[in-house]
């Protein structure tokens, strides 16, 4: 009887994990390239960035901890159990970037940095980023808000203060990097955050709470 409820629930895990995995991968990805073609479109942006920014320096290994923020992502359908929590980190993924991008149309940004082409043992990098990211989808950064919601999620499934320690460090590695590899600037990060906190409260929970009930 125990194997067979064991049975039931991993089944309706992983039935989760596909359907709101691939729903959320497919949605966020299809809002974000769709807002950044419409934007790379515009012939006037908003300097939304502090003139003192552009000075910051570059760090070209950084591009390393800025695309972990896929496999955060990836060890939220890795490490939740609950097929409830499952879904809601995916509905919570979508609605940021529906929120997002409302902003990425209204106020398509300019990229104070001179993007550096052929950065020496890093050109694959950043010509794929700079292929695929046209710098205008910045104010909020995704990248934070996503991040912030996965460190978020996968800490309360962690019973370990020091492995809670590890992901709060990783999320504010992450936050330095996106401006260290010339991708983003403050405004951003800080955006991207309170948008973070927002739909945490406002739809993350909401969801737990409504579906336990």
């Amino acid at each position: 009887m125990k194997n067979s409820i064991t049975q039931t629930r991993s089944q309706t895990r992983i039935k989760a994990l596909f359907k709101w995995g691939l729903i959320g991968a497919f949605t966020c990805s299809g809002i974000y390239l769709g807002t950044n073609e419409i934007a790379a479109q515009r012939t006037s942006f908003y300097q939304l960035y502090f003139e003192f920014e552009r000075e910051i320096p570059m760090v070209p290994w950084m591009i390393h901890i800025y695309n972990s923020f896929h496999i955060l992502l990836f060890m939220n359908f890795l490490i939740i159990k609950d097929p409830l929590k499952i879904k809601a980190i995916a509905i919570s993924l979508i609605s940021s970037s529906a929120i997002a991008s409302v902003f990425f149309l209204l106020l398509p940004a300019e990229l104070g940095f001179s993007r550096t082409e052929n950065i020496q043992g890093y050109e694959f990098w950043y010509n794929a980023l700079h292929w695929l990211d046209h710098p205008h989808n910045l104010v909020p950064s995704l990248h934070i808000t996503f991040s912030a919601l996965s460190a978020y999620v996968i800490s309360t499934e962690m019973g370990s203060v020091f492995l809670r320690l590890i992901f709060l460090l990783w999320f504010l590695l992450i936050c330095s990097s996106i401006v260290l590899v010339h991708q983003h600037h403050l405004i951003d990060i800080v955006s991207g955050f309170v948008l973070a906190v927002l739909v945490k409260f406002a739809i993350y929970d909401k969801l737990i709470i409504t579906e336990n009930s």
